[in-house]
């Protein structure tokens, strides 16, 4: 029975890792609905800033600013890398990882600063002694909005005193329950889209005062955004992580307890054939 007893206890085991990774995706689960929700509110409100930017770029075609043209020599890169504080959410955090070294290597040469949103970022630069400019940990739905505020303030300082010369962003943009989309966007300078309005405009006050309010601003909105994408798209990756540890723990469990049937049979009949050979032997 030694080999019946070894697989009631591997019973045992990977029942309890079921109970753990089912509780886990029951409250990604959760948290999954509520982000998704969030992200599909702020939607409208980021897609109107990006419209008013649109109207205003294209009354202001010739209107010259820092955070739309760019430095004409790129050498100093700021990267803000989004990750989660949490593991056990499948290749989510490795793949952004895996990017962010791609970029580093595609900037080569150049003098590489990270703002890092998350503790599995903060870690990775730390333990390989990257320049880590900022870090953001345990941020919560309530704090977000503000951290994406003073995140977007500190990377136009940053820009305005010559310490970036241009800012990316790394994230995964939410698609689905089941997709994310990695992405990679240059936040400065900012991409100058036209708008199909041939409206011209007369501003009061100067293009150049509404244009130093208004960008900041769209840099907030954008960086929310993608924190809330980023946000979302974790908690759908550990619920579907979880979903399928659950799974394959629920298989393991049946085929344990189909191996562990078969033993004991096993082992019953073996006894009743001694026992029906010790009877025989006796008579």
């Amino acid at each position: 029975m030694a080999g019946t007893r070894e697989i009631k206890n591997r019973i045992k085991s990977v029942q309890s890792t079921h109970q753990i990774t089912k509780a886990m995706e029951i409250v990604s689960t959760t948290k999954f609905k509520k982000f998704s929700t969030v992200v599909a509110q702020s939607k409208p409100y980021s897609e109107s800033i990006t419209n008013i930017l649109q109207n205003i770029a294209s009354g202001i075609k010739s209107e010259k600013h820092p955070l739309f043209d760019g430095r004409n020599e790129v050498k100093k890169i700021g990267i803000v890398v989004m990750t989660s504080d949490r593991g056990l959410a499948g290749s989510f955090n490795s793949n952004t990882l895996k990017r962010l070294e791609k970029l580093i290597e595609e900037n080569s040469g150049k003098d590489i600063s990270i703002i890092a949103i998350g503790r599995k970022a903060r870690d990775y630069c730390l333990k390989r002694n990257y320049n880590l400019k900022s870090e953001y940990t345990q941020l919560i739905p309530e704090t977000m909005f503000s951290s994406a505020k003073e995140i977007s303030k500190n990377i136009v300082k940053c820009y305005y005193d010559n310490i970036f010369d241009e800012v990316y962003v790394i994230y995964n943009k939410f698609v689905s329950a089941l997709a994310s989309d990695l992405t990679v966007k240059k936040l400065i300078p900012i991409e100058r889209v036209e708008g199909t309005t041939n409206k011209s405009y007369i501003f009061e006050p100067s293009p150049e005062d509404i244009l130093s309010s208004l960008l900041p601003k769209y840099l907030n909105i954008e960086l929310y955004k993608a924190l809330l994408d980023n946000t979302a798209s974790e908690h759908s990756a550990r619920k579907n992580a979880m979903k399928t540890a659950t799974d394959n723990a629920e298989e393991m469990i049946k085929g344990l307890t189909l191996e562990y049937n078969r033993r004991r049979q096993t082992s019953i009949t073996q006894e009743i054939t001694e026992i029906v050979g010790g009877a025989s032997a006796l008579n």
